[in-house]
């Protein structure tokens, strides 16, 4: 039985690790990831020992700054932990054109007084869940940095909801093909109706009493 939001998130660490390694398409399995958090041997590549292990490291400084105000500077400080000798510019914001595969979608080059402005909108939302998800989809689709969106997205939904004790944010493995039509549908169309009624029905982990 889960006492807190920060509980559950330790607990559940490696599934977390987990869950977003897959979501990147790495196809790293639960074992494996148990393994290279424990300093154990096994089989595996480098970027999937590289992903695991800077992932970790987020989430500590995560949870060791829960009271850091959710802005452009925090993002960009987890973007620099789970980018470590992964890609360049980590925690960089980013200055030239992307794609996103799956999607002829065309990205904007990032604004940062925008994205301050926007950020502080979504921080001002009353109810705390849909805030979480609101940053998850906002941080997604601007696609400010040159890697890495994806996993800031979730680290911030988690920061949000661990923050406030409500519990974790996941996508479940067998939800993942869903969940990938879904966020290319709204990286096309902007619309996050149909992406936020998903995520409150399967993605939330809420702490159980």
């Amino acid at each position: 039985m889960y006492d807190t939001a920060i509980e559950m998130a330790k607990r559940l660490l490696v599934d977390s690790i987990w869950k977003s390694a897959n979501l990147e398409g790495l196809g790293t399995t639960f074992p494996k990831t148990e393994a290279i958090l424990a300093n154990a041997p096994t089989e595996t590549r480098s970027e999937e020992v590289l992903f695991v292990i800077n992932m970790k490291r987020a989430w500590q400084f995560l949870l060791d700054n829960l009271d850091i105000t959710n802005n452009i500077m925090l993002l960009r400080e987890y973007n620099k932990v789970v980018g470590e000798l992964l890609f360049r510019n980590n925690g960089e914001i980013r200055t030239f054109p992307v794609q996103i595969g799956g999607t002829s979608w065309e990205l904007d080059l990032p604004n940062s007084a925008a994205i301050i402005e926007d950020l502080q909108k979504i921080d001002e939302i009353e109810d705390i869940e849909l805030r979480a998800l609101k940053f998850f989809c906002f941080v997604a689709r601007t696609q400010m940095f040159v890697d890495g969106n994806k996993r800031v997205a979730q680290l911030i939904a988690n920061k949000v909801l661990v923050q406030n004790n409500i519990g974790i944010f996941q996508i479940p493995i067998e939800k993942l093909e869903q969940f990938k039509i879904l966020l290319i549908e709204f990286y096309e169309t902007a619309d996050d109706t149909s992406i936020i009624n998903f995520m409150k029905e399967f993605c939330v982990k809420q702490v159980r009493s």
